[in-house]
């Protein structure tokens, strides 16, 4: 099983991207086997009118933290509508799906504030939910996949890093500022893919060599 979160800032992209995750979903050939994908989307334009709030409408970070994770269902269910993949708004129902489907749109408001484990902050992204989601499916990697090639050491103009580790994640990049944390307290790898290219989604799933950067989790 895999996990990949679509970012908001691939909403106008996402139609191409998930259709390309279906094929390769329908073909059970690779990996020697069947091909299981759970897409966690972002927060996209929806999270952005939240955060206009929260700074400008005095909507406080506990309602912010609330309405941005309802945010991404907003996502799914237009990420569904465009692809014709199907949603579940649990764990349980997602993996009852994907005994059939083979890929499945998570609507992750229900489990996060349910469980309300996160903290209530903009530290907190979708990025951060998809990792909590996967530490929730035992998972040991995800794929964030977004709207740039990866992490890079001065972002966003200077070299992409092929690989970096959680620790040393620091300042503004194009992952959340919690997710390391997360990564690292539940040993879960991560790689940072450019959305707009499919292929080197793909590719990742079939442990090819793309561009992207893979986020480590050595703790030495």
């Amino acid at each position: 099983m895999h996990l990949i979160k679509v970012g908001g800032s691939l909403t106008y992209f996402a139609r191409h991207l998930l259709s390309e995750l279906k094929i390769f979903c329908s073909d059970g050939s690779d990996n020697g086997g069947e091909n299981k994908i759970i897409v966690v989307p972002g927060g996209g334009a929806f999270a952005n009118v939240v955060r206009d709030l929260n700074e400008k409408g005095g909507l406080n970070n506990r309602s912010s933290h609330k309405l941005a994770t309802m945010s991404m269902d907003l996502t799914g269910i237009y990420f569904s509508e465009i692809s014709g993949i199907k949603t579940a708004d649990n764990l349980y129902d997602a993996k009852k799906l994907l005994e059939e489907e083979n890929i499945v749109i998570l609507l992750p408001s229900k489990i996060v504030l349910s469980t309300d484990e996160l903290p209530h902050s903009w530290d907190i992204t979708s990025d951060s939910i998809a990792a909590y989601i996967a530490r929730l499916l035992n998972l040991n990697n995800i794929i964030i996949a977004t709207d740039v090639d990866g992490i890079y050491d001065n972002y966003p103009e200077g070299k992409l890093l092929n690989t970096i580790n959680a620790k040393s994640i620091k300042g503004f990049t194009s992952v959340d500022s919690y997710l390391p944390k997360l990564l690292l307290k539940h040993n879960i790898e991560c790689f940072v893919v450019n959305g707009k290219h499919p292929g080197r989604i793909i590719n990742i799933l079939k442990n090819n060599n793309d561009i992207y950067t893979k986020i480590t989790i050595d703790k030495k």
